[in-house]
Formats: C-alpha cells, structure tokens, sequence
C-alpha cells in the first residue's frame, strides 16, 4: 500500500472515529437536557409542595400580548401608553427588576393559548395585560385561571369575562351593564319610544346588544328588533324599510368603529333623522370621527368612560405627558394600557408582590390601586370599581360632553 493510500484509510478511519465521538456528544447533550428539564420540573413541583425553598426573586415579567398589526397602526395608542409605562417603572424604586415584554399573539386563538402557556410555564411571568379582544379574552380566561396566572384585562366589558368563578381575571373597564344603562338613561330622556339595536358579528357585539335590550326594557323602551351586522354585500335598505314600517326613533349601536362609519354614514344618507347612541367600541379621537362619520342629519352620542374635559387629577397629568410626547391626547386604548400596567407596577413597588398568586391576591384585596383615574379598586366579581361612564356628541368641531 503506497503512502498516499495508507493516508487515506487512517484520514478515513478518523473520519469515522470523529463522526461516531461528535454523535455521542450530542445524544448525551440531548439527554443532559432532558435530564435538566426533569429536573426543573421536579424542583418546581418540590417548590410548589412546600418541600424546598424557592429560588431568591430578583427579577419578574409583566406580560402584554396583542394583535401585533394592530398595536403598530389603528391601535397605537395601545403600544404607546405602554411605553410610557415601562419608561415610569424604569425611574421607579422597585424591590425587584419588573419587564414588560410585549408579544403579538397574531388575533389568532392557537397562537394566543401558545402564549398563555408559557406565560402560565414561566414562574417569572406575574402577570398578563391583555388581551386585546373578546374573542381571544373570552376563552383564555379559563386557561389563565385554571393556570393560575392573573390577567388584567384593559379593553373587554363584556359580562361574562368575569362571570365564571376565579380568582385570576381582573375586568379594569367598566362593564356592559354599567355602559347600557348610561345610554338607555339619555336616550329615554330624550325621549325614546321605540328603539332597534345593531350590532357586530362578535361576542362582544352578541353580549352588548342583550345587555342593552335587558336595559331598554327596564328604562320601558320598546325594542322593536335586534340585529346582528348583515354581510358586507347586503344592503341596509331593507332593514331600514322594515324598521319605518314599526316606526323606531332611535338606534342603539354596538360596533367597532370600522364598521359603525359604515353603518351610520349609510343610515343617514336613508334619511334616518333620529339620535344613534354608541357604546363605548365607537369611541375614538375627535380628529377621527370627524374625519369619517357624517354628522349631518341627526345626533351622534358615543359612550366613553373619559371625560377629557374633567380628567382626574392623575389622568390630566398623564393627558398633558402623553401630547408633550406624541403631539396628541391619548385616546382610551393608551390610557386603559397605561393604567393597567401600572397598577401591577404599584404592586410590585409598593406591596412587594413577586408571583403571580400575590397579585392576584393583593389585585382582590386592593381598595386603591394607584389608578390614573383615583380610587379605584375591584370588587368581588373583579370588576372595577370607580371608573364612570360618561357620553359625548359629535359635532362639526369635535365632542361635546353630555352632563348628567
């Protein structure tokens, strides 16, 4: 065998040698890292039976997922009252390091439960702001309850977030009933007969507009018909023909702004002349109504649970922050992300609070919880308490406050 070829078989038989040794490598690291899981699971379940000490807390998660897409364009006051909060907490003297990790959990329910699981996984993670809509709220409510991880939930009144028994979700918005009384309390003072009721094709459209007819029926306004949002091609007229022929005079709307323009631009060029009040879903920058709904014909009331022109003494401080910053006022989406994240940050800072059981905890036993709006605090249901519902018409300049 020439020198050359006897190079060849031990370059190839090392060859083999390596390949074999880099094999075992990584299946030992593979079941070093199984290894390592068991491990952490079997601490964490020794920790949670009271048979070991915890670990010395240093550092904690306040979780924020959302639709991503809309948090960076129509929703942006969302992501930006966040960042103002995590600039606060950053100044702040905190026992411990509070983060705030914002996710995009794509609107999508596999992917929000993908989320919540880790948040549920991660000892760190104390608490979840969020999330954004009903229709992921609604039924992550019982994973994070059945996980025991606490959600605050900024921006969802429907009532039956709250209704089942736990002891982890917390509603910091007012709640349907509390909105549908406000707006069946005006409109029969205006003297409302003979109502219908218009909503989205939502669970939160769904559970707003009976809440409301449950109202209506108590304020003894007649509603003469409820009805879901038709497909975008149909068109409204025959609804409104057969809504003249039972002669209504108002309508209650329960919509997202999108397509609450088009429902109430496309009702008055009907003739339609009497009053449309809109809960809380239509509410939105002045600047932004006026650019998009027509004012011309009739009333436009919109429900709000901001009264910009009589803030408390915390909220006009953060109104006058946010213009310096961003050139404009808040809109509700930012002061509801905001305040939410900061009462956890309050918590923590000032009742030492490190895992998720604590908040919750001290989120039920709060009677103030350091809220833009004063004193606030939730109720045994966990709904908030302290936070008002006020009413605003539209006109050619912007809102004009109702006063009661």
């Amino acid at each position: 065998m020439s020198v050359r070829e006897n190079v060849k078989k031990h370059a190839r038989q090392h060859a083999r040698k390596l390949w074999i040794c880099a094999a075992a490598m990584v299946a030992c690291g593979a079941a070093f890292a199984a290894g390592d899981e068991l491990k952490d699971l079997a601490d964490q379940t020794l920790i949670r039976a009271g048979l070991r000490d915890a670990p010395a807390i240093t550092e904690v998660t306040l979780a924020v997922p959302g639709l991503m897409e809309a948090m960076e364009t129509y929703y942006n006051g969302y992501l930006n009252g966040v960042q103002l909060a995590e600039e606060d907490i950053a100044a702040m003297e905190l026992p411990v390091a509070l983060n705030i990790q914002v996710d995009d959990d794509q609107g999508d329910f596999s992917t929000a439960a993908a989320l919540a699981q880790t948040y549920i996984d991660d000892p760190s993670v104390i608490g979840v702001v969020g999330h954004l809509g009903s229709a992921i709220c609604l039924p992550l409510s019982g994973i994070y309850t059945r996980g025991q991880q606490t959600m605050v939930v900024p921006t969802v009144s429907v009532v039956s977030l709250t209704a089942a028994p736990s002891d982890y979700v917390f509603r910091n918005i007012p709640a349907d009933g509390q909105i549908s009384e406000k707006m069946c309390e005006y409109a029969k003072g205006q003297g409302t007969e003979r109502a219908v009721i218009y909503y989205e094709d939502t669970p939160y459209g769904f559970e707003m507009s009976s809440v409301l007819e449950l109202y209506a029926q108590w304020f003894d306004i007649e509603v003469v018909d409820r009805v879901c949002s038709p497909d975008p091609g149909r068109e409204l007229t025959e609804l409104e023909e057969k809504w003249r022929a039972v002669e209504y005079d108002t309508v209650f709307l329960a919509s997202n702004f999108g397509e609450g323009v088009y429902f109430i631009n496309a009702l008055r060029e009907l003739g339609f002349t009497g009053p449309v009040i809109c809960s809380h879903a239509m509410d939105v920058d002045a600047a932004v109504a006026l650019e998009y709904l027509n004012t011309d014909g009739g009333d436009i009331v919109i429900s709000s649970i901001i009264h910009s022109d009589q803030p408390p003494e915390g909220l006009a401080r953060f109104q006058q922050r946010y213009s310096e910053r961003f050139g404009t006022l808040p809109d509700v989406l930012a002061i509801q992300s905001y305040d939410s994240v900061m009462i956890a940050a309050e918590a923590v800072a000032n009742h030492n609070v490190r895992t998720s059981d604590e908040l919750s905890a001290y989120l039920r036993a709060a009677d103030h919880l350091g809220s833009l709006f004063g004193p606030t605090s939730f109720n045994e249901g966990r709904d908030i308490i302290g936070k008002a519902v006020y009413l605003k018409k539209v006109t050619d300049d912007g809102f004009e406050y109702i006063d009661d």
